[in-house]
């Protein structure tokens, strides 16, 4: 059990390493190269590292547990479109601003914010659910995702660029990697397994100054209202339908606590990518994603009460 001490130190971390990658961005031109760079570093080296690293040294047991949890990421993912799709039935929207409402409500941000929050709380152990979802969510970014961007762009859009950059997602090919050294009953030798452990902190704390640099390159509240529209439904209503499924869906703490932490995460940063990439209203969808993730900020000190 956490001590006063270690919850307030860990939020201190948490809160002053996204308010260094604000401010760096808020003073300095080189914000944006140094978020790019920071991605590059995060997406292409250290993230896939840890998905090689925790699947070889998972237990058992969360295998068992597999369909499962991929089974609640994607409830998780379609419970907000339904219920936005009642919304909309109510008002008269063009039809880019439905793409954004449907792409933001859909997709949470499943990696940089709940994987560091997930080895601040929980440790290594949970990093390979956050994994698993994370995993979910790109197939269906690229399939349920492209779907809906199509649906509403005011252009055309190459569906077979979108998969192929998908299926090149360095963490998408490091669990390939990774399923096949397991099928193999292939193990990480302990020269490689020591160094590597560091992995997981290193992550955390890049992966958090990460999300402060994309909130001060974002910053925008061009429409509080209509984001609030998306929000309530991403960050309240799925997460208060999702509670008594995961409490009847027989899975384990760690994995229980992890899916009702994705259930919680703010739009996904994507979102704005692909609202741009389909020429739907990118500043909508960036505003969205502000709001979403300053909502989710003063809650974090509530977490450890969800997720034991």
């Amino acid at each position: 059990m956490q001590t006063l001490y270690d919850l307030a130190f860990q939020m201190l971390v948490f809160y002053g390493l996204i308010l260094l990658g604000y401010l760096i961005t808020r003073s300095t031109e080189r914000g944006e190269w140094l978020n790019q760079n920071l991605n590059s570093l995060l997406i292409n080296v250290l993230v896939p590292v840890l998905v090689v690293y925790t699947l070889l040294t998972a237990s058992p047991g969360s295998a068992s547990e597999l369909p499962t949890i991929i089974f609640l990421a994607v409830l998780v993912q379609v419970l907000g479109p339904a219920l936005m799709y009642l919304r909309l039935r109510r008002g008269d929207y063009d039809p880019p601003t439905k793409g954004v409402y449907y792409l933001c409500v859909t997709f949470n941000n499943a990696l940089f914010i709940p994987l560091p929050i997930a080895l601040l709380f929980l440790g290594s152990q949970a990093v390979s659910v956050v994994i698993v979802f994370s995993l979910t969510q790109m197939l269906l970014f690229v399939t349920l995702g492209s779907l809906m961007g199509a649906a509403f762009s005011e252009h055309e859009a190459s569906w077979n660029d979108v998969t192929r950059q998908a299926l090149k997602f360095p963490p998408f090919l490091a669990a390939v990697v990774a399923i096949l050294l397991f099928s193999l009953s292939l193990t990480l030798p302990e020269i490689i397994t020591t160094p590597v452990s560091y992995v997981g902190p290193i992550t955390t704390y890049l992966a958090l100054i990460s999300v402060g640099l994309n909130l001060g390159i974002r910053f925008t509240v061009v429409d509080v209202r209509s984001a609030l529209n998306v929000v309530g439904i991403r960050q309240f209503l799925v997460p208060l339908l999702m509670l008594p499924i995961i409490m009847v869906s027989g899975l384990s703490s760690i994995p229980a606590s992890i899916v009702l932490l994705e259930a919680l995460m703010p739009p996904a940063v994507l979102t704005v990518v692909y609202a741009a990439s389909f020429g739907l209203d990118a500043e909508r969808a960036a505003t969205i994603v502000t709001i979403g993730t300053l909502l989710l900020l003063p809650l974090l000190p509530l977490l450890p009460l969800f997720l034991g």
